[in-house]
């Protein structure tokens, strides 16, 4: 009965649990981990601030992927899929037709440009096509 009580604890207990990527890169290098590539579970955007593709950037330590290994397999490990939001514009190129939302949008439209470059090839092979015509007649 002491056995079944005890188990029953243990079951009960939430495992530690480490999140990655790290929140910051000071966990990061506490952890060891330094240089972090983007293709690591260990990466996040939030961790790359010169966007290099490598997050906690360390000119003398190199980044080990033992040590990232070791902390996946020794941890209950949570990837987390939503790192804190990173400073800066969220899109590159606001959608034309977007909601109004109050930011004032450049507009790259060129529909009239190629219309008056239409017209004025029209315009050219009527041309051309009216002086050949003339002339055979």
């Amino acid at each position: 009965m002491i056995a079944a009580i005890g188990f029953s604890a243990l079951s009960v207990a939430p495992a530690a649990a480490v999140t990655l990527p790290f929140p910051n890169c000071d966990t990061a290098e506490a952890a060891g981990v330094y240089n972090i590539p983007a293709s690591s579970a260990a990466y996040g955007t939030h961790l790359d601030r010169d966007g290099d593709g490598f997050g906690c950037d360390a000119t003398t330590n190199p980044y080990n992927q033992q040590i990232v290994d070791q902390i996946v397999a020794a941890n209950n490990v949570v990837v987390d899929p939503m790192p804190p939001a990173v400073e800066g514009p969220q899109m590159e190129q606001m959608p034309v037709g977007g909601a109004e939302t109050g930011v004032t949008q450049e507009s790259t439209n060129n529909t009239s440009a190629l219309a008056l470059g239409g017209g004025l090839a029209l315009m050219a092979a009527a041309g051309g096509t009216y002086v050949v015509r003339r002339r055979t007649a």
